[in-house]
């Protein structure tokens, strides 16, 4: 079923925030069409006691298209209005370096942001944010630096999944998602070109269930 107010809710956190680069720098990160169905979609859609159904999403975009800007955008949602107490929100990539791009725009969106500021212990040389409120914190992590065991995700944003060198990241995070109540791995990527890769298993599987065959 589908929830308006908890739609509404997401659209009005991911649009209180700025846009972090020239030319629109300080402007209220509006979000695109693609953008605004896809929020709409993954947060409004509840089962009876009004928790999140949708678990996995897989989105395929063209480059240029404000994908890190959403990435960083989600991960502070989850992060600081998912209401998860002690959350862990993890953004991955195949490289450190892709990872943190997504979580130095995240850093900037915070800092345009007094509300999030207020709430938030920041720690750089770790690539961490911290919801001081809930205990909640948003990593980053990638397929060459991180620690395999004993993560409990709460959301996962998983950027570029098309440069990933194996599925053992993406394998471990998926099933570490069995504690949660309303867990979310969501994958984007460019298109790859590797029909043995986990990224192509995922669009074939996101094919299928577009389609009705799953």
């Amino acid at each position: 079923m589908r929830s308006k107010k908890r739609a509404d809710n997401a659209v009005r956190f991911f649009e209180a925030l700025k846009h972090t680069k020239s030319p629109f720098y300080g402007e209220p990160f509006e979000l695109l069409p693609w953008q605004l169905q896809i929020v709409r979609h993954v947060y409004g859609t509840v089962n009876k006691r009004g928790l999140r159904t949708i678990r996995y999403v897989y989105i395929e975009i063209p480059k240029k298209n404000g994908k890190s800007s959403f990435c960083a955008a989600a991960g502070l949602f989850h992060t600081f209005a998912d209401n998860e107490i002690n959350g862990e929100v993890y953004g991955c990539a195949a490289e450190r370096e892709q990872a943190s791009l997504v979580f130095d725009v995240a850093v900037d969106m915070i800092d345009q942001v007094p509300a999030l500021m207020e709430r938030a212990k920041l720690n750089l040389s770790k690539k961490r944010i911290t919801d001081k409120k809930t205990g909640t914190y948003y990593q980053v992590l990638s397929a060459e630096s991180y620690t395999k065991h004993g993560v409990n995700l709460s959301a996962c944003i998983f950027d570029e999944l098309h440069a990933q060198p194996n599925r053992e990241l993406v394998d471990v995070l998926q099933t570490s998602m069995g504690s949660r109540s309303q867990p979310l791995m969501l994958h984007i990527t460019t298109a790859g070109f590797d029909r043995l890769s986990i990224c192509y298993e995922k669009y074939d599987y996101a094919l299928k269930v577009r389609d009705g065959v799953i």
